[in-house]
């Protein structure tokens, strides 16, 4: 990571750089020391800066022990902006949960979490709003967590809640409304929900190899709540909810919630007494009916879809190839019939058909068994299935009656076998059609994509196509499985999320 400054310099008058710290979209941050011995952190302000300075200038005199000190706000000879601020030697919370891939344990995720709400609270009673709660902003030094970086915060008017069009925070974190310019102090709440559940299970509820598919998850998925704790439910039921006037009107509330839940009480927060105490209603006459309440209709809870044993995860898998022979049969059936072949080539061209499906099928199944039910990088799935393609594709090559003779036409052709299936099992998410939990029983877009990407490997790989026979076969076996997986995976209906969803609309 190269910055601008190097240590030892003086870009900004009574300071000494020592080292740099950290670089985002706003600037670089460097631990300094001033000429009076005092360690401070200084960070020079790029981009627009007048986002990051406004919210600066309002947070300078701001004072929380939760709270990352803001000390100054000053300008060096070359007309840049620096923010003179606290210097923290402690670890950021995304490094700790770098170290707990499963999560951290209940009572130290309690611990950090309010701490987080103290200070988000703190700031939201003086009209601010972060904007960029993160694990990156979250800080523990001496048994005291921090929030840092809320130079970026924003103050709450009645004029500045809606028509933003720079979009700040992490795409991880970002309340769906958002994307509409709302930047009410309830993004601070779904983001800290988000980090609740990271803390939790050790990773966040909507993830994807994209901003806009991470930012469309927000919009529009509900989170997948089986992996909390069942008394964490109602509070990220209602944290992460689609709507911010669903979620808590505050972050005490929230963080009274947390606290019922550790300390054995339920999970919905109790309003705090008034401070004149309500007098107590006047008994009825003697004789005189009285009224009875009727019961309050119990709320919906979330219940964790039970976890599969693994000797059932076999049991699945062994019925699943079955089937997969089955379909894949019926499809070979139902394609010689439309492609009505010489009675010489019926069980060629059944075979060319039915043995790469069903391979194909089974080379998916099988590893994808055991993933569905784990958390892992989806490129170290995606070279795990592109050597597993590779595979697959010299199967089908040697079943097609290939040599080995690699610098003849079989050869050409057993390379091409290779490099088609290889990186067909690479383009696509295999093993999202076989998880359990997946968002539709059955969907086409898995068929198409894999008809799409069967496709341009063709035109790229097999040159020239008359060393495979029929090379659209390949095409059409890759669209089978596609469909094959789905039909034969097991599936549960997701979870739904306890306040009912409703179609977002924003001024």
């Amino acid at each position: 990571m190269k910055f601008t400054y190097s240590s030892g310099q003086r870009p900004l008058d009574g300071f000494t750089l020592k080292r740099g710290i950290g670089r985002g979209g706003f600037g670089e941050v460097y631990f300094a020391v001033s000429d009076g011995g005092k360690e401070v952190a200084l960070k020079l302000v790029r981009g627009d800066t007048q986002i990051e300075l406004r919210g600066v200038a309002q947070c300078l005199n701001l004072k929380h022990p939760n709270l990352v000190n803001l000390y100054d706000l000053r300008t060096d000879h070359h007309g840049d902006r620096w923010v003179v601020m606290e210097y923290i030697a402690g670890e950021p919370l995304n490094v700790i949960l770098n170290r707990h891939p499963n999560g951290l344990p209940r009572e130290l995720a309690r611990e950090w979490f309010l701490g987080l709400a103290r200070a988000v609270a703190y700031l939201h009673d003086h009209g601010i709003v972060h904007r960029d709660l993160k694990p990156a902003n979250i800080f523990l030094e001496n048994g005291m967590v921090k929030v840092g970086d809320y130079g970026l915060s924003k103050a709450i008017g009645s004029s500045q809640r809606t028509a933003q069009t720079h979009s700040v925070g992490t795409v991880h974190y970002m309340a769906p409304e958002i994307s509409t310019g709302n930047y009410g102090k309830q993004i601070d709440t779904y983001a800290a929900g988000i980090i609740l559940y990271e803390m939790l299970t050790g990773r966040v509820p909507f993830d994807g190899e994209s901003s806009g598919e991470i930012l469309m998850k927000h919009l529009t998925t509900p989170p997948d709540l089986s992996q909390i704790p069942t008394e964490y439910l109602p509070v990220l039921s209602k944290a992460l909810a689609k709507n911010p006037s669903q979620r808590y009107a505050s972050m005490t509330e929230m963080a009274r919630a947390v606290e019922a839940i550790e300390a054995g009480g339920a999970a919905s927060v109790p309003r705090a007494p008034s401070r004149v105490p309500a007098a107590a209603p006047p008994p009825p006459p003697r004789g005189a009916a009285v009224p009875v309440r009727p019961p309050r209709p119990p709320e919906p809870v979330l219940v964790a879809l039970p976890a599969v044993s693994r000797r059932a995860q076999v049991m699945e898998l062994c019925g699943s190839m079955l089937l997969v022979v089955l379909f894949t049969a019926l499809g070979s059936i139902l394609w010689t019939a439309i492609r009505q072949p010489k009675a010489d080539d019926l069980l060629v061209e059944m075979g060319r058909v039915f043995f790469p499906t069903v391979a194909a099928c089974w080379a998916i199944l099988v590893p994808s068994k055991f993933w569905t039910e784990r958390r892992g990088d989806s490129w170290l799935r995606r070279f795990a299935l592109l050597a597993i393609g590779g595979l697959v594709g010299v199967a089908c090559w040697w079943m097609d009656g290939g040599s080995f003779a690699f610098l003849s036409i079989q050869g050409a052709a057993g390379m091409s076998y290779f490099s088609f299936y290889a990186l067909a099992f690479f383009a696509m998410r295999w093993w999202r059609l076989t998880a359990r939990r997946r968002a539709h029983r059955f969907s086409f877009a898995p068929i198409l994509g894999a008809g799409f990407w069967g496709l341009v490997l063709m035109l790229l790989l097999i040159r020239p196509l008359s060393i495979i026979p029929n090379p659209g076969l390949l095409i059409l076996v890759l669209a089978m499985t596609a469909a094959i997986v789905q039909l034969v995976s097991p599936w549960e209906q997701p979870p739904a999320p306890i306040a009912k969803r409703l179609r977002l609309r924003y001024a």
